[in-house]
């Protein structure tokens, strides 16, 4: 009998790591039939939507690859993605051992399978990188999987030279030592180093200051996991990046030699995302929720056409921390007469009776807590993307070709508003910025006069986005619609033969899988 070969993927709880892995997963047990790829993954809403993402496919393309691909609850519900994850150890040492691990959400026992030559781990996950280290030493070899542009990789974890804050790892642990400190609360505090004013140089972006990188006020008193993937993504083997260098190619060059100065691997292998299979985009196959969803863009599209939509939301993480500047940009669209929908899926979020009953009222909005995002961004009828603009959002609106309109709070997502207004495909509210770091004065209008620049009031907000339906509905809206679908599709040319993904994926299985 032939050896599968086999990989093996972890990521903390986060959606924006388990999501292009799906993507991931299905693409390598597709190209190659010789391997196994098995996530150990947390329970609850990740084990969940792992399995719904799967799902997309069609029925014949899952029943050709499902039984190569294991997906393993590992703790049989929700966790918090800041603590490390003890069921990874016995897991993977079980997996590496050929001995059985139990799913614990649907109880499928899984044994027999050959030791990992290659584990994907996401490097906030270090406690699994030590793991891997100790069970298996250097006969498993580890890559780091990074769900962020490579931009947004070397500010947050990459050296100083290419506009990173470096390896702070070693300062924090000399000082828990010295101290007695908890390492979450010497890592935030060394973090607070950096927002002081410094010019920051991202290659592929204009100059910002550091604490443009904050622009929404955040409420995030535990900065350890950045630490901690400084530190581990330079004790592993190398990276995978879901990014293109069609998105953002001074930034890869960047990073590529990078990871060559450290003699690490680097595959850019984004973007990645499934599409959902046509066999499911029927009545029977809708939710009541995805019925209540379509059944509004299909009255919105009969009503005012194609493209005509805002789509408004932050994802499951992030919320307005002054949300009356959402609520006037809502009152604009209602007063103006532009259709609109609002997603509130974060638990931060909390919006009142009295403005759900204005939405409802208006006959042009709809709100809910929950929404199937590539539904909406699918639909002809949605014309613009109003987000936070995380990796994920954004790599969705190229797939559909919904031009981005910015509200970045943190990590990545002031990166990705740089970048896409870098191609002149987006914009990015600035007047919407709040707390201590994104009411300072940007880089942009440094040289600019006390009235040129931003006040970041809430009527200020509310005159900016007027100004920016007016841009919209020009000329400048119609270039930047252009380029963002150029972009998107030298974004999807990266997968066609002989591009930079394909290739990527190509030599990470030679170097990976084919090792005799």
């Amino acid at each position: 009998m032939t050896v599968l070969k086999h990989i093996v993927a972890h990521n903390v709880a986060a959606w924006g790591a388990y999501k292009p892995l799906s993507a991931f997963a299905v693409l390598v047990t597709e190209s190659r039939k010789d391997v196994v790829f098995t996530v150990l993954i947390t329970g609850g809403m990740m084990y969940q939507k792992f399995m719904q993402e799967l799902a997309k496919l069609s029925v014949s393309r899952l029943e050709e690859i499902r039984s190569r691909i294991n997906v393993v609850d590992l703790t049989g519900q929700d966790v918090n993605p800041l603590i490390p994850l003890a069921e990874f150890r016995p897991a993977f040492e079980a997996i590496y051992s050929s001995k059985p691990i139990t799913c614990k959400a649907t109880g499928t026992v899984l044994q027999g399978l050959s030791p990992p030559t290659v584990a994907l781990i996401d490097p906030f996950a270090g406690y699994a990188v030590e793991a891997i280290r100790d069970i298996a030493g250097s006969k498993c070899s580890i890559l780091s999987w990074m769900t962020a542009p490579a931009g947004a990789t070397l500010r947050l974890v990459g050296p100083e030279e290419y506009g990173g804050v470096g390896d702070l790892s070693p300062k924090v642990e000399a000082e828990v030592a010295l101290t007695g400190k908890s390492y979450a609360e010497v890592a935030t505090e060394l973090y607070a180093n950096f927002t002081s004013g410094e010019i920051i140089n991202v290659p592929g972006i204009p100059a910002m200051y550091d604490y443009e990188w904050v622009p929404q006020e955040v409420n995030l008193a535990d900065h350890s996991f950045y630490v901690i993937s400084q530190k581990y993504i330079r004790l592993t083997d190398g990276m995978l990046c879901v990014s293109s260098s069609g998105y953002e190619p001074e930034a890869m060059d960047a990073a590529r030699k990078w990871m060559d100065s450290m003699g690490k691997a680097w595959y850019p292998v984004g973007p990645l995302s499934l599409r959902e299979s046509p066999e499911h985009h029927t009545t029977e196959a809708r939710n009541p929720k995805d019925l209540e969803v379509i059944s509004f863009l299909d009255k919105m599209h009969d009503m005012f056409g194609k493209k005509s939509v805002f789509f408004i939301s932050f994802g499951t993480v992030f919320w307005p921390a002054q949300p009356e500047k959402l609520w006037l940009i809502i009152d604009e669209l209602i007063a103006l007469g532009k259709p609109f929908i609002l997603a509130h899926t974060s638990i931060l979020a909390h919006v009142p009776d009295e403005r759900k009953k204005l939405i409802k009222d208006s006959g042009i909005g709809l709100e809910m807590a929950w929404s199937p995002q590539e539904r909406i961004l699918s639909h002809p009828a949605t014309g613009w993307f109003i987000t936070h603009g995380g990796w994920n959002s954004t790599q969705e609106a190229l797939a559909h070709r919904v031009p981005v309109i910015y509200w970045p709070f943190s990590a990545d997502q002031p990166y990705n508003a740089a970048r896409t207004i870098q191609h002149n495909a987006g914009f990015e509210l600035i007047e919407v910025r709040t707390g201590k770091y994104g009411t300072q004065v940007p880089y942009r209008f440094k040289d600019s006069s006390i009235l040129d620049r931003p006040t970041f009031s809430i009527s200020a907000a509310q005159r900016e986005f007027r100004e920016l339906l007016q841009r919209i509905e020009g000329e400048e809206g119609r270039v930047v619609r252009a380029n963002f679908e150029r972009l998107a599709k030298m974004m999807d040319e990266t997968w066609d033969e002989g591009y930079e993904a394909q290739e990527s994926l190509r030599a990470f299985f030679r170097e990976f899988l084919d090792v005799v």
